[in-house]
């Protein structure tokens, strides 16, 4: 393949002060200013989309966890279901049954705690 003959803007561009002859001169107070606040924009707009990634990083790990948590939550009550199915189908009521069907029943209220996490605002 030839190699690739400079254009006349091409040799423009690659001058020494690395001006073209069309773009505005560096010492003109008003391209400074310009590419100040254009500056400054584009950092601000950086920070900013950091920031959302950041926030959205968070987010995330906040909900993978409460995640694992109902996953434990659920798994405790396949159990107790079919500890309950167990004791029903064999049909006796026993102190001992009696004593285990009220564990159960009485332990969602005491994990229900966990619920209120929404409002706590250390999260």
């Amino acid at each position: 393949m030839p190699a690739r003959r400079r254009t006349a803007a091409a040799a423009a561009s690659s001058s020494k002060d690395g001006e073209s002859p069309m773009s505005p001169q560096s010492d003109d107070p008003a391209y400074q200013m310009k590419r100040k606040k254009n500056n400054e924009a584009v950092q601000r707009t950086r920070e900013k989309t950091k920031k959302s990634a950041e926030a959205r990083k968070e987010r995330i790990e906040k909900l993978k966890r409460e995640n694992e948590q109902l996953k434990v939550k659920i798994k405790s009550g396949k159990k107790h279901i079919a500890t309950l199915r167990e004791l029903i189908i064999q049909g006796e009521k026993t102190e001992d049954h009696h004593r285990i069907i009220q564990e159960i029943l009485g332990a969602p209220d005491s994990g229900d705690d966990d619920e209120d996490d929404d409002d706590d605002p250390s999260s």
